[in-house]
């Protein structure tokens, strides 16, 4: 600590001394009307040779800094698109320059009653960047932002996820700045598209990478709006309300309110139709108590959950009282839901600051029917059948802080608190059985109940510091975090076991409590070599502390009281994993290449204490070389080519390491390892991007591969006959239990391509996209190792109208082919599948204020198990009438489902088993809705 507090006040006195040296010229864009001009270009230009010195670009308030600059003549230069550009000449005399306001003049063109008319570029390229112009995709005027974004090339919006170019989209900014958090339906959902001037697609690099250039892996994939200057001071939104048949309703609003830096959006959401506005990230406390499994294996550890839930693989809108329940559609379950959120931002001199609020409360009704078929060696024929309903309630608070505070020139701290606290109530009722051959081995009836909380709160801040020296930087991000999950669940079961005519009933009560305490930091030091190369040197470490423990209690008749404890299903376990590692990279930058080298030491110390039911310690040291590259090359101005391979880590839960039985379903037993070992995982992903500008074309592929030894797959045991497996344990025939191992063989490789051009005669974009992935899953079956190969193709195509906006229409459609096959008894374990999903929605409004609405989806799956194959239309309508001065108040009726068809079927797999799940959706209904738009610019005629 010393040693840091000294590294630090050095850098303190360094920066001091170098600000005696160094200024800085800063100032604002604007045009005329006194509107920001955000991505203006400001150089410094040597007056005597007009040699390009130093450069800057301004931000979305028009604000510009070129920091570290010499006393001097200089000539500054301020260029952009359609202004002219402007020259002054300056000098700096031992102190930095403020040059406040400058304005740009439109370059002007008279032409005497001559209309032109140009053609907008849809995209471009813009280094690792896809840049969509908005106005080159017509929406309808109130058109959201998801509207106008699943219109541009390799974007789409399904189930909720939002995808890029064939990877999951996981934050959406606004001008660069974070809204609601990393939420991207909170902003798709709820900014107008008519404010949209740009949508920019890239691969955004942590805070800490961007600072020192070197790509550490933790890139996301992430869509930011640029707004249109006009529409950034001013107030705009929707308030609306609803109310239908079979008391059907909705009502909301979405209120912004833009001045200059300040950004303030409000936003409020009641219905009973699923329609919802929130992240997984809502979700954090029920996911963490619900378990669901690692990679479908569906451990639960101390926590339980409603019993059937024995490894999902996946699946949406599932039975228990966890995530599932919530991030559904309107495909599964019935879902009402309140939400309230307020995002706030704005800039302080040198203090950036975002924060938002969100409020989430939702209550579910799910009801499924699921026939399952295992993979066995001994026993071909085994399958199980379930029905079940599950009642949830779900309430959910959560905070997002950012605070970026420039210290000077060469110095910052960024600091980004978050906050989440979840509580959750649940019920489930549940009928199983066990079949082999068509024959009942065993059948349960469960009644299950829980109350669960969860928080989760971490507070990363980064300080970053750059010499005197270009390229040499040092950098400090420590991340303190604590999470807590606890609660109480009842278990009411009555089980079966026909081949032993035996038969088992529990009563009982488990109080659940898992808390962990988080730290991890990473120094970086940077040194350039040349103009050209600079190194890296990295130190990383990450401790992180659990605690789990689940206490039993079965129900004594004789006392009426839950009181006789359980040893067999009780267990207090602790874990600490800490790892340090020491890596360097090599990093060489022209033109157009970037190739970046790396390599990084872990050594790593896991450690496991059992206190109960009897004494366990595991103590375990893992060595690793980890390397890692990066080439990306930039072909030309219409074509990039990048490279990334990385290999890593992830260390095992303390929710797989707890040897502790879940039986919350008798006839499929859960419980942990604690003899598991970290895995070890590479990854190669190769993305190639063509944009023809001249042409108006774009291409986009993007492929990708994992191989993981140490994988933590599942082992599962089918007792065929009572089997002891633990002290006081008995597995009954016709029973299961599964527990996590490691195992080497996990492959999974997938390739994503698409093209887009347009169809000038008839004024239209068309999207093709091409697709397919393979994936072997190994995992144990009574002990024999079978592996679950997946191969799925796919192929697509999206029509969108871009005629104008009175017309908006989309006509889609995608073909997936899937087949699964096992390595274990590969004649009768095997099942291929087809899913055709076509999809016409348009929109028009043929005279004055009159709105025609129409969506239609068909949807057809061939393979399926027997009675759950379907065809299904679903079909939605609307017919609205827009009114009052500049049309800002709509009325519509909308008919849902007018065919009564909808329908919800899943198909999912797991190295030990495939399945197919039937839920319970919403069907025919009427509803009336009013909606009144709210738009206020200042400069722009609208209101």
């Amino acid at each position: 600590m010393r040693k840091l507090i000294t590294l630090i006040l050095m850098m303190a006195v360094t920066a001091l001394h170098v600000n005696a040296q160094l200024f800085s010229v800063t100032g604002i864009i604007t045009d005329k009307q006194n509107q920001s001009l955000p991505g203006a270009n400001v150089v410094l230009l040597n007056p005597t040779d007009s040699a390009l010195l130093k450069g800057s670009v301004t931000d979305t308030t028009g604000f510009f800094e070129i920091a570290r600059v010499a006393s001097g003549k200089y000539i500054l230069k301020i260029s952009f698109i359609g202004f002219r550009d402007k020259y002054l000449n300056k000098e700096i005399t031992g102190q930095s320059l403020t040059l406040g306001k400058i304005i740009l003049q439109e370059k002007a063109t008279t032409l005497n009653e001559a209309d032109v008319t140009g053609q907008v570029l849809p995209a471009q390229m813009k280094g690792d960047t896809t840049q969509y112009n908005a106005d080159a995709f017509k929406t309808n005027k109130d058109a959201t932002s998801e509207d106008l974004v699943t219109k541009m090339p390799g974007i789409t919006v399904q189930d909720g996820k939002v995808q890029a170019q064939g990877e999951d989209v996981k934050k959406v900014t606004v001008d660069g700045r974070p809204f609601f958090g990393d939420d991207p339906n909170a902003v798709l959902k709820n900014l107008p598209a008519e404010v949209i001037d740009k949508i920019q697609v890239f691969d955004k690099k942590s805070d800490q990478s961007q600072f020192t250039g070197f790509d550490d892996g933790n890139s996301s994939k992430t869509i930011n709006i640029v707004t249109k200057p006009q529409f950034r001071n001013g107030t705009f939104g929707k308030i609306y309300g609803g109310y239908g048949t079979d008391d059907k309703w909705k009502g909301g609003f979405n209120l912004n309110f833009f001045k200059d830096k300040r950004r303030i959006s409000l936003l409020a959401n009641t219905n009973n139709i699923n329609e919802q506005n929130f992240s997984a990230e809502d979700l954090l406390g029920v996911i963490g108590t619900s378990g669901g499994g690692n990679r479908g294996q569906g451990q639960r550890g101390g926590f339980g959950g409603p019993p059937g839930q024995g490894g999902r693989g996946g699946r949406q809108g599932g039975q228990d009282n966890g995530a599932s329940n919530f991030l559904v559609d309107q495909k599964n379950g019935i879902t009402t839901t309140h939400a309230f959120g307020i995002n706030y931002a704005d800039k302080w001199g040198n203090l950036d600051f975002t924060g938002s609020y969100f409020f989430n409360y939702t209550e579910n009704n799910a009801q499924s029917d699921l026939f399952r078929t295992y993979v066995t060696q001994q026993n071909a024929g085994f399958t199980y059948n379930e029905k079940s309903k599950v009642e949830s309630k779900n309430i959910n608070h959560r905070a997002n802080l950012k605070f970026e505070l420039k210290i000077d020139s060469l110095n910052s701290i960024l600091f980004q608190p978050k906050f989440s606290a979840q509580i959750n109530d649940g019920s489930s009722l549940l009928y199983g059985e066990n079949r082999l051959q068509d024959n009942v081995v065993s059948s349960t009836s469960n009644d299950y109940s829980s109350n669960l909380t969860g928080i989760n709160f971490s507070a990363p801040i980064l300080y970053r510091h750059s010499f005197l020296k270009k390229g040499r930087s040092f950098s400090l991000n420590l991340t303190p975090g604590y999470n807590q999950n606890k609660g109480i669940s009842y278990l009411n079961s009555y089980t079966d076991y026909y081949d032993t005519l035996s038969t088992d009933t529990l009563n009982q009560l488990a109080n659940l409590n898992a808390k962990g305490n988080v730290l991890s930091s990473n120094a970086t030091y940077t040194e350039p070599i040349n103009d050209k190369s600079q190194l890296m040197f990295t130190y990383t470490n990450n401790y992180n502390s659990s605690n789990s423990s689940k206490e039993t209690y079965n129900f004594s008749p004789t006392e009426e009281n839950y009181n006789a404890f359980d040893t067999t299903l009780s267990n207090k376990f602790n874990s600490n994993y800490f790892a340090n590692s020491v890596g360097t990279a090599y990093q060489y930058q022209k033109l157009k290449l970037n190739l970046t080298l790396g390599i990084a030491y872990q050594n790593a110390q896991l450690k496991s204490t059992q206190d109960f039911p009897y004494q366990a310690d595991v103590n375990k040291i893992f060595n690793s070389w980890l390397p890692n590259a990066m080439l990306m090359y930039k072909i030309s101005m219409q074509k990039n080519l990048r490279i990334n391979y990385r290999s890593n880590n992830n260390a095992p839960s303390v929710t797989q390491l707890q040897n502790v039985i879940n039986n919350s379903n008798p006839l499929q037993l859960t419980t942990g390892n604690p003899d598991l070992q970290q895995d070890w995982q590479n990854n190669l992903n190769i993305r190639y991007s063509v944009v023809n500008t001249a042409k108006s074309t774009s291409f986009f592929t993007f492929g990708g591969i994992t191989y993981t030894n140490n994988y933590i797959a599942n082992s599962v045991y089918y007792a065929t006959s009572d089997t002891m497996i633990a002290p006081e344990v008995i597995l009954s025939a016709g029973s299961q239990i599964t527990r996590p191992v490691n195992l080497d063989g996990y492959l999974n490789a997938r390739l994503f391509s698409t093209y887009s051009l347009p169809i000038k005669k008839i004024k239209c974009n068309l999207n093709l996209n091409l697709g397919g992935s393979y994936s072997r899953t190994p995992g144990l079956i009574n002990y024999e190792t079978n592996y679950a190969n997946s191969t799925a193709v796919s192929g697509g195509l999206a029509l969108t109208s871009n005629i104008s906006d009175k017309v908006d229409f989309t006509i889609s459609s995608n073909t997936t082919y899937n087949n699964i096959a096992n390595t274990l008894q590969t004649a009768s374990n095997s099942s291929s599948y087809v899913n055709y999903n076509s999809r016409f929605k348009i929109q028009v409004m043929p005279y004055k204020g009159l709105v025609l609405q129409s969506d239609i989806t068909h949807q057809f799956y061939n393979g399926l198990s027997d009675g759950y194959n379907q065809n299904y239309f679903l079909w939605n309508a609307g017919i609205g009438y827009k009114f009052m001065k500049n049309k800002v108040a709509e009325l519509r009726l909308t008919v849902f489902d007018i065919l009564k068809q909808n329908n919800s079927i899943t198909r999912n797999t797991t190295e030990t088993y495939y399945e197919d799940v039937q839920s319970n959706v919403l069907q025919r209904y009427f509803m009336l809705t009013f909606t009144y738009n709210l738009k206020f610019f200042k400069g722009v005629n609208s209101k």
